[in-house]
């Protein structure tokens, strides 16, 4: 089976977060005779191929598994099976690039201790830092992180990347409003919670573009709102949900704590209830700027290299490079549709492109040897 097979039978079976069984079998039995890898699995999904030579640090290369809950409508002849999912966000795509590098691997035995993991659920669940949680990475002596993700913003071709915060900080938010409910032509028997649940919005956007720094992108989000049963009724709850995206720490924080006081000050004027909750959030991802810098000297000739600027869009292998100088960087795919449309579908030729790169960082680190993480 080729890359371009194993990557069409991927896209046909995509599967949600943790549920990433089918799929995990499909990776297992590919490398099921490969002696040279020891396979590590998790109480949930994913898996972790290690390839081990000497005693020195391991260098780790991330994919992740999971699709989201999107009816396809690309109409190609390799589309999703399972109803009401896809590989909306290119996850096929990067497995299919990990599972070549692994390949090239075991076929030219470099000198260099590898991980390769096949990471479970990173659209919203943070899958990386479940798998962190489980102490595997404690038995490793781990130099260097390093992961991709396609984008249509860029043509097959090309890579770009950037040093420092190149994924924003991504912060879900759940406001639930309760009031109480009465006959709309007696207002005065009731506490409309839709009201209080404009004002929040309302507040929340106003103090937003004036309490950060124009120049610090922030942003606030309510993507879903439920409010009332009845046209004729004064709604008894209003629940908001949504999500905020900062480039730092500090401004996470800080509109964490706008929020949760301007739901308070909402709900004491209106004389109702709220509960806030932050049921989720991603680390940042950093770039070294070592690493960074060795991406650009190995594109070469054959894949140009851009520029590019820091990406409100939430990833969790910030988790990763939290914890160990990191590198993931977009890889162009030809593609006008954004991610996470129903009608995305990305040029398969990126595949190996993406395994090139990886295969040139192996390469790299053992040219360089122990002067690979040091300044240029």
């Amino acid at each position: 089976m080729n890359l371009y097979q194993i990557r069409q039978k991927l896209h046909q079976i995509p599967e949600l977060a943790y549920e990433e069984k089918k799929t995990q079998s499909f990776i297992l039995e590919l490398f099921k005779n490969e002696k040279k890898l020891k396979t590590h699995l998790f109480p949930t999904t994913g898996i972790l191929f290690e390839y081990k030579r000497n005693e020195q640090p391991y260098l780790l290369f991330r994919a992740d598994m999971d699709a989201l809950p999107i009816a396809e409508e690309t109409g190609c002849e390799f589309t999703s099976k399972n109803t009401g999912i896809m590989h909306a966000c290119g996850h096929d795509i990067h497995m299919t690039i990990l599972i070549g590098l692994i390949k090239e691997v075991l076929t030219k035995k470099p000198d260099q201790n590898i991980l390769f993991l096949f990471q479970p659920a990173e659209e919203g669940h943070g899958g990386a830092k479940t798998i962190i949680n489980t102490g595997i990475f404690n038995n490793f002596s781990i130099e260097a992180v390093f992961a991709l993700h396609i984008t249509g913003k860029y043509p097959t071709g090309t890579i770009a990347s950037k040093s420092g915060i190149i994924f924003g900080i991504p912060q879900e938010f759940d406001i639930n409003i309760t009031g109480k409910s009465s006959h709309v032509a007696m207002p005065q028997n009731g506490k409309d919670a839709f009201l209080a649940g404009i004002d929040f919005y309302q507040s929340l956007s106003l103090i937003t573009s004036k309490a950060f720094s124009p120049i610090e992108p922030v942003v606030f989000h309510v993507g879903y709102v439920q409010a009332g049963t009845m046209r004729n009724s004064l709604p008894a709850q209003c629940i908001m949900q949504g999500t905020t995206r900062t480039l730092t720490k500090e401004n996470q924080l800080k509109l964490n704590q706008l929020i949760e006081n301007t739901a308070k000050a909402v709900a004491l004027k209106y004389d109702q209830n709220v509960e806030v909750g932050f049921p989720s959030t991603y680390d940042p991802v950093v770039n070294h700027p070592v690493l960074n810098q060795h991406l650009k000297n190995i594109c070469g000739k054959d894949i140009q290299f851009i520029d590019t600027q820091a990406s409100m869009t939430g990833e969790d292998f910030g988790f990763f490079t939290s914890l160990y100088p990191g590198l993931l960087f977009w890889l162009g795919t030809n593609n006008s549709e954004d991610l996470h449309s129903s009608t995305f579908l990305p040029d398969q030729n990126s595949i190996t492109i993406g395994i090139k790169l990886f295969t040139r960082i192996i390469e790299l680190k053992l040219l360089l040897k122990k002067d690979f993480l040091k300044q240029l």
